[in-house]
């Protein structure tokens, strides 16, 4: 599955115009914002993603992932306020958590984990002089693949002790793959892409989306159970292989669920391929039938 970001339609704010045109943009303390002309009004303004809201995106989002990796209501207030030199209190903080309930179904189960300890668990890993960040949820995974796929906590886990590196400079990477596979590709906007669409409205630089989506499905959603999750196989027939991370793996409606952050995934042409070769590694890797 490839996950869409929805963009938002810009207008004015006086007049209601859709017909503006990007001025340059402004540095602010969160990042650089783009800056809109109105054409009929000729306003300049700036395009608010969160309306209503005098916060910045970024504040909230970070706010929600303290809340849902069981940081008390005034405990996460005093984060954020620390982090971005703000005066929120247990009242906003709630707010939010009630506005965006929506985009964090883990609420549902908050209270189980919030005393475990290391809820999540972070490894970096160097692969092909790139930095993977190997993040895995560890409520979540023994609680939806405990039972049912076994294999699947094991290999997961199993990355604790380390990444046998030596696969990732040999084989062919997912994302370039030279074998071929005849795959129907279907569109659908879900919670994913809603969640995908939120996350990317607290970035300072287009670099950081990735990794800001990732973190905010892994601890907000009941889902997700794993990110940037290396795989690989080898086919001994034409002595080749593939290597790869999965971006995001869930566990849902019994399945097994792959997915990859593109914020161009309609016009990538491979991207469908990536995702079988993806599967068929992790298919091998954790003898799990690939259907």
């Amino acid at each position: 599955m490839l996950l869409k970001v929805v963009m938002h339609e810009v207008v004015c704010p006086k007049c209601g115009c859709k017909t503006v045109v990007k001025k340059g943009t402004r540095k602010t303390r969160f990042g650089m914002v783009q800056i809109y002309l109105c054409n009929k009004c000729k306003r300049f303004f700036r395009n608010k993603s969160l309306p209503y809201s005098k916060y910045h995106p970024r504040i909230i989002y970070h706010a929600l992932n303290h809340y849902n990796m069981g940081c008390s209501l005034q405990k996460t207030s005093g984060l954020v306020n620390k982090q971005f030199k703000v005066k929120t209190g247990k009242t906003t903080i709630h707010l939010w958590v009630t506005k965006y309930q929506s985009l964090c179904p883990i609420i549902s189960v908050r209270d189980q984990h919030k005393d475990a300890g290391e809820v999540v668990f972070k490894k970096w890993f160097e692969h092909e002089n790139l930095p993977y960040e190997f993040m895995y949820h560890r409520y979540k995974l023994n609680r939806t693949a405990g039972r049912h796929f076994p294999g699947l906590v094991k290999y997961i886990c199993g990355f604790e002790r380390g990444c046998p590196d030596e696969f990732f400079g040999n084989g062919q990477h997912c994302s370039k793959p030279k074998f071929k596979v005849d795959v129907t590709v279907r569109a659908q906007v879900n919670l994913a892409c809603r969640m995908a669409d939120f996350a990317v409205l607290a970035k300072r630089s287009n670099r950081e989306r990735h990794s800001l989506v990732e973190n905010f499905m892994l601890i907000n959603d009941t889902a997700t159970v794993a990110c940037e999750l290396p795989v690989w196989y080898w086919e001994k027939s034409i002595d080749s292989g593939v290597t790869g991370h999965v971006d995001m793996l869930q566990i849902r409606g019994g399945n097994v669920v792959i997915l990859d952050y593109k914020p161009g995934a309609e016009r990538d042409k491979k991207a469908a391929q990536q995702l079988y070769h993806y599967a068929l590694a992790l298919s091998f890797r954790t003898k799990m039938p690939l259907k």
